[in-house]
Formats: structure tokens, C-alpha cells, sequence
């Protein structure tokens, strides 16, 4: 098993078996420190409240909305383009009514978005990083914290 397997299996068992969850845990734990995120948070639905994230990595309460949104009606965001933190993505993906995907043509970079009941997770990553695997990262905490109520 290589050393990425194990980083993953490491971060999967810290998330089925934490009892004592702290948001900042969900994000620095499973998503950062696997250094395939360059910045993730985990914002509230109703307000746009930031619950957990990066340094500086927070998204506005109409990027919150309009994303929210999206998975309602996507045109005007393929049209439009993703915005996080103020950062413009090319939608590339939408799946189902729960994950988002933006590439930035420009530097290779990404975004992954996950829409839970309660919360919005969104991750990003940057030139050099595997896309699949902050994909892998962000659809595993998304549908845990889905099950989990959030």
C-alpha cells in the first residue's frame, strides 16, 4: 500500500470513528493535510456562516447562494461562471444535486463543491495537485457529514 493509500484510510477512520468532532478537524485534518487541498471551508446553508476553514478562505454569502442555487436551476452559473472567494471557475460538472466542479483554464487549478442539507464544503486545489484525489477527499467528507445529518 502506498503512502497516499494509507494517508486515506488514516483520514476515513478519523471520520467514521470521531465521536468529539470539531469542524476544524474535518478541514485540516481529512482535507489540508493531505496535500492534494490548498484551501477548503465548511460554510453554513441558511447564513453563509463560516463554521470551519483555511486562513482567509471564506465565501461570501451570495457565492454561498448562488451556488446553492445552482443545483436548483445551473444555467445562469455555467453561463456565469463559479465564484469562490472571489475566484472565477469554469463550471465542468455537475452532479446530481450535490457536487460542483470549476476548473480556472488559466492556472490548472480547481474547485470542488459539495452541497450537504445544512452546510456547503468547498475545496480547492491548485496547479500540480491531483484533481481526482481532492475530488475523492471532498465526495468522501461530503457524504459523510450528508449521512450525518449536516
Amino acid at each position: 500500500m502506498d503512502a497516499e493509500a494509507i494517508a486515506r484510510d488514516l483520514r476515513r477512520e478519523f471520520v467514521e470513528t470521531s465521536s468529539s468532532f470539531s469542524w476544524n478537524d474535518y478541514v485540516t485534518v481529512v482535507l489540508m493535510e493531505s496535500g492534494h487541498v490548498s484551501s477548503a471551508s465548511v460554510q453554513s446553508l441558511e447564513s453563509g456562516t463560516l463554521w470551519a476553514g483555511s486562513p482567509g478562505f471564506q465565501l461570501s454569502y451570495r457565492e454561498v447562494k448562488a451556488i446553492q442555487e445552482a443545483f436548483n436551476e445551473d444555467s445562469p452559473l455555467r453561463l456565469q461562471g463559479l465564484l469562490v472567494c472571489g475566484r472565477p471557475f469554469t463550471v465542468t460538472r455537475i452532479s446530481g444535486l450535490r457536487l460542483l466542479v470549476g476548473r480556472d483554464a488559466k492556472t490548472g487549478a480547481g474547485a470542488i463543491v459539495y452541497l450537504c442539507r445544512r452546510c456547503l464544503l468547498t475545496a480547492v486545489y491548485e496547479e500540480g495537485n491531483h484533481p481526482g484525489t481532492c475530488y475523492n477527499l471532498v465526495t468522501q467528507l461530503g457524504d459523510y457529514l450528508l449521512n450525518s445529518g449536516f
